[in-house]
């Protein structure tokens, strides 16, 4: 039982991880199109552009 719960809070917390990186791409999309992004911003846009779609092949694998 304590290991399906604690199962259950890790996948919770993936999820919410998740979320988090699709609202931060956004925003740095949406920054992209006011002025042009810092080195650091434009690291972080790529890497969630190309983590997003990975993490969802590799969740829907895992099913």
């Amino acid at each position: 039982m304590t290991i399906t719960f604690l199962e259950n809070i890790k996948e919770l917390a993936t999820l919410i991880i998740f979320i988090s990186c699709v609202i931060y791409r956004r925003q740095l999309k949406l920054t992209k199109w006011k002025r042009k992004l810092t080195k650091g911003e434009l690291t972080m846009y790529l890497v969630t552009t190309i983590a997003i779609p990975v993490y969802a092949i590799s969740y829907l694998m895992l099913l």
